[in-house]
């Protein structure tokens, strides 16, 4: 009786959800809220920041990009032999160094030919950093590529570790040399969340496995360094933590969802994992369904028509790439990193090769809310603006990852596809109902 009494109160539940749904879909997006005034067509921006690859090794071998050198070779130390490109197809099973000392001994000076001498540490397998994934090898990338915008000359916001471009990319400065988040948290850092709050501009991040009550005040020592602490600035800066603010913009990734489906997005988005983040030694071909999903629910959501999606990535995680970081404002910028941006008003297909680095998608916060800068970097940082088109009126979205070959399912009127699901729902409904009526009636045994 109690599997009869669960099934019919699932039944129950999913009439409700249809019927929200039947709701939800008639309804129009909500209003924006008092302070969300864009200066552009653009009225959401939904970031997504991954972790730990360079842009030759996710891109080297596609065309039209500054990609892999032809007859490029690295010195092994201690090898008569060098290492050469080489393809791969899933995990490196190698956790390679990182950080600006790693990234110092691997530019050697411009040379760029200190990858495998940097990773050093584990012997043979340091040629393991000349891995690269061949085109299409990773088909949700690719496919993103081709639908929006691919740039080529898009570097990390410094040379430190994941901790520290983590900050950066909500801070527009980072400590070059940090292990981890300190014990007492970011103290005086600006973050990008603070001008939004004081200019009234609604944000959130969406957590992957999300924990309410790890914060930089309970986190352990693994938590500063490679946790959802490290690598959301807001869990380790003790202003955020006062009061019961932190609930409403800061939760698990299941709400982005959810708030797609009910036209509750806010205006700035930024999205992290903490498990499928691509981080070697983690499968980059397991860990991007995730990147898949984040960007097909705002795509086939109503907020996609003035939306704007954009994925990169912290470091380029110790991979080999050719070409040598720049200096802006004295500072040293990390290695290229793989980013996308996709938006209907972005050419889909377009390959980018102006310098640019973590520093612009803050100022195109800035520039599309009104903020003032939070530092040198992202005032001086080049402008995105200039890679969408808003004179012309934004373009259809289409799915990532959806094979192109498959045959177009026609779609009915939602009033006939939602009416379906209900008769089909109360037609179960009304055989458990007969069912456990039966059951009831039915004299017992005598013992």
């Amino acid at each position: 009786m109690s599997g009869l009494r669960h099934a019919a109160t699932a039944l129950l539940l999913a009439l409700a959800l249809v019927g929200a749904g039947t709701a939800s879909s008639a309804s129009a997006p909500k209003p924006a809220a008092a302070g969300q005034h864009p200066r552009t067509p653009l009225e959401h921006l939904v970031v997504m920041l991954q972790q730990g690859h360079s842009f030759d090794n996710y891109f080297g071998t596609r065309a039209g990009v500054d990609g892999l050198p032809g007859h490029v070779c690295l010195p092994q130390p201690g090898r008569r032999s060098c290492a050469r490109p080489r393809a791969i197809t899933g995990s490196p099973h190698v956790a390679f160094v990182d950080g600006s000392a790693a990234q110092r001994t691997a530019v050697d000076a411009g040379r760029m030919d200190g990858f495998v001498r940097a990773q050093d540490v584990h012997g043979h397998a340091a040629s393991m950093v000349m891995g690269h994934y061949r085109d299409r090898t990773l088909p949700v990338l690719g496919d993103l590529a081709d639908r929006g915008a691919l740039f080529d000359h898009w570097f990390s916001g410094t040379d430190g570790n994941a901790v520290a471009n983590d900050l950066f990319a909500v801070a527009a400065r980072a400590p070059r040399h940090v292990v981890g988040v300190p014990p007492h948290g970011w103290r005086g850092v600006p973050l990008i969340f603070d001008r939004l709050q004081a200019a009234g501009v609604s944000w959130r991040i969406y957590v992957e496995d999300y924990r309410p009550g790890v914060t930089v005040r309970t986190a352990g020592p693994g938590e500063l360094r490679d946790g959802q602490v490290a690598r959301v600035p807001v869990l380790a800066t003790a202003r955020f933590l006062r009061g019961a603010g932190l609930g409403s913009h800061v939760a698990p990734l299941q709400r982005y969802y959810a708030d797609l489906a009910h036209h509750d997005l806010p205006a700035v988005t930024f999205v992290v994992t903490t498990q499928h983040t691509e981080q070697p030694p983690r499968n980059p071909v397991t860990d991007q369904p995730v990147v898949r999903a984040v960007a097909n629910a705002l795509i086939a959501s109503p907020a996609w028509s003035h939306a704007a999606f954009l994925l990169t990535y912290d470091t380029a995680g110790g991979w080999y790439d050719h070409v040598r970081p720049p200096t802006v404002n004295g500072a040293t910028l990390g290695l290229r990193v793989p980013t996308v941006l996709l938006s209907p008003y972005v050419r889909p297909g377009r390959v980018v090769h102006k310098t640019y680095d973590a520093a612009a998608v803050l100022r195109l916060i800035e520039q599309n809310w009104d903020l003032a800068p939070l530092t040198r970097r992202d005032r001086d940082a080049a402008s995105l603006l200039p890679v969408f088109s808003f004179r012309h009126g934004g373009r259809q979205g289409a799915l990532i990852d959806v094979a192109a070959s498959r045959p177009p399912v026609a779609q009915p009127d939602s009033w006939v596809l939602y009416g379906g699901y209900l008769a089909a729902l109360a037609a179960g409904l009304g055989c458990i109902v007969a069912v456990t009526r039966r059951s009831s009636a039915r004299p017992r045994e005598s013992t």
